[in-house]
């Protein structure tokens, strides 16, 4: 077993070092204990039972009834807190985890399976606090009994010790062995279960589109494939194990019968071996043997929580996380936002934005158009630092994008996209959206928006409860919920990322209203394909293939007869 992925687990232990070696402790004890009752039981028969002396029997029998007790509040003692330690520890290793990757890049979403990620965060953490509930604790207290039985009956008898350990060294073999194969097994048992929860998160996430295309047949079938697939892998496990089990039951069968053959001679002929010492080393062969079973138990679930380790900590040693900045200002102003020869490329050699320069005046409001792909929404996610671009590249409010803080600078650029994300709650609850903003906030920025006929004709108004992922509104809908969003955050930049698009007549008019109010007082981009949408704004960028080919005004943008006024005619006509 590869124990080294276990001294990762280190620094979280440590925080509970007390407990964990408390509990160890209480194991030792518990051990111990287990290892006297055996010595006791052969005083018991050599000294009482053989002298027929009953008051010194009844004597030992309430010692050993004594033992029992306490043995059974050790045990007690023991469960108890090495399930406390593995719930406290994986509350801690759970919580860094998460927060790990809410800081990472979202190019590292973009090649990373969301219920992957849901598995490390859930199961694999489980199967980690299984290490230590019953695992690596119970592990070595079976361990440390298992010694001190052998040191006990050496000290007995070492012929009877040496006859009871003759199957030690197969044994001892055969568990490197099995520990190898489970390890391999339980490797395919997690991969698959992250399969299977990516498969099903995917899945039940885009159920509608399954169903559209009526892929039912088909998508279970894939699913099935899954299922046997983690079933084998399972089953292999099961298998390693069931050959494992019965070859130390043989094993304990055979030191048995040895054992009771020699002794028996021993005691009819020689008379060096008492009945006492005989009873006690069948005792010692059973407990013995009861670990042997019980750690093969436990590298069952050590396998798992060392796969599980290991697993938990690539995504933890990962170093796609973004690294932060001091906060240089207190607030960032309302500002220019400048491109200065800005290239970027998702993946090596597949340019998306090519030497792209401009500039945005402060409270200006700016248009990027141009057709699916040209790198619209790319300028977006540079702006927002979501993709890391070259030092003095991209500039807002006259610093460095690379040099401003991350929380700043989105707290200070509101965003409208075309597809948000909505809570099952409230409306009210969704507008605030975990902003510490009071009700009396929500109904002013409705009415300064002109949204208060849009909310009221909702049943029970604000307290309007969203299904999941905004079931229950149109895509218009929720895209005036996301300006109001925005609108209560106050940022001094704002981007409108296709958020106008979707609409009817009636709520497109209230978008319109929206993002006139919206945009005074504040340097804004509008992204959209609508070009009624835009006509209005300051300037008006045209990409095309990640280059930008035509800026202007929309009066000079038509009076150039380029791309722009192109598709302006193509649109209008179409309209």
């Amino acid at each position: 077993m590869d124990f080294k992925f276990l001294f990762k687990l280190w620094p979280y232990v440590k925080i509970y070092r007390f407990l964990f070696f408390a509990t160890i402790l209480v194991s030792i004890c518990f051990g111990v204990l287990s290892t006297i009752r055996p010595l006791l039981i052969q005083y018991a028969f050599d000294n009482y039972i053989m002298n027929s002396d009953v008051q010194g029997l009844m004597n030992i029998m309430l010692i050993i009834l004594f033992c029992l007790f306490f043995e059974a509040f050790l045990q007690f003692v023991f469960v108890y807190r090495s399930n406390y330690l593995a719930q406290k520890i994986i509350q801690k290793l759970r919580s860094k985890v998460f927060f790990t990757i809410l800081r990472f890049q979202v190019r590292y979403f973009d090649k990373t399976p969301v219920g992957q990620l849901i598995t490390r965060v859930v199961s694999d953490i489980e199967a980690i606090a299984s290490i230590f509930s019953q695992g690596l604790l119970v592990f070595f207290g079976d361990l440390f009994k298992m010694l001190l039985i052998i040191v006990c009956m050496f000290l007995m008898s070492w012929e009877l010790a040496l006859i009871s350990l003759v199957c030690l060294p197969f044994l001892i073999f055969s568990t490197i062995i099995f520990q190898r194969h489970m390890h391999l097994a339980f490797v395919d048992v997690r991969k698959y279960i992250s399969k299977i929860n990516t498969f099903v998160y995917e899945h039940i996430i885009g159920m509608p589109v399954v169903q559209l295309f009526g892929q039912e047949k088909e998508q279970f079938d894939k699913f099935e494939k899954l299922n046997l697939a983690h079933r084998d892998a399972h089953i292999k496990t099961v298998f390693y194990f069931s050959i494992f089990l019965p070859v130390i039951d043989v094993c304990a069968a055979i030191a048995m019968g040895l054992l009771v053959w020699y002794g028996a001679l021993n005691v009819v002929s020689v008379g060096n071996v008492t009945i006492g010492e005989l009873i006690a080393f069948i005792l010692f062969i059973n407990m013995l043997f009861r670990p042997l079973r019980s750690m093969a138990d436990k590298f069952n679930i050590l396998q798992m929580g060392v796969v599980a380790v290991r697993r938990v900590f690539n995504v933890l040693e990962s170093k796609n996380y973004e690294v932060d900045v001091p906060v240089l200002k207190d607030k960032l102003s309302v500002g220019d936002i400048v491109f200065k020869n800005v290239n970027f490329e998702y993946k090596e050699n597949e340019p998306v934005l090519k030497n792209i320069s401009f500039k945005i005046q402060a409270n200006e409001t700016v248009a990027i158009i141009g057709s699916t792909g040209s790198g619209k929404t790319t300028l977006v996610n540079l702006i927002m630092k979501w993709y890391a671009v070259k030092n003095k590249t991209i500039f807002i409010d006259d610093e460095d994008i690379n040099n401003i803080n991350m929380n700043q600078l989105r707290l200070s650029v509101g965003i409208v996209l075309q597809n948000s994300f909505f809570l099952s709650d409230t409306l009210m609850n969704n507008i605030k959206f975990f902003n510490e903003f009071s009700d009396q906030e929500v109904y002013d920025a409705v009415k300064k928006v002109g949204l208060e006929d849009f909310i009221y004709k909702f049943p029970d108004n604000y307290n309007y409860h969203i299904g999941e992922r905004g079931v229950g509104l149109s895509q218009g809908e929720k895209q005036l919920i996301s300006f109001l969003r925005t609108y209560l955050i106050n940022p001094p930049y704002l981007i409108l990322d296709e958020a106008t698009s979707s609409m009817d007549p009636e709520t497109d008019r209230l978008i319109q209203r929206a993002i006139k109010r919206l945009t005074q007082g504040r340097t804004s981009i509008i992204i959209a394909h609508r070009l009624s949408t835009i006509k209005s704004a300051d300037n008006i960028l045209l990409l095309e293939k990640g280059d930008l080919i035509e800026m202007g005004t929309h009066e000079k943008l038509l009076n150039l007869n380029g791309k722009y006024a192109n598709y302006y005619y193509q649109q209008f006509i179409n309209d």
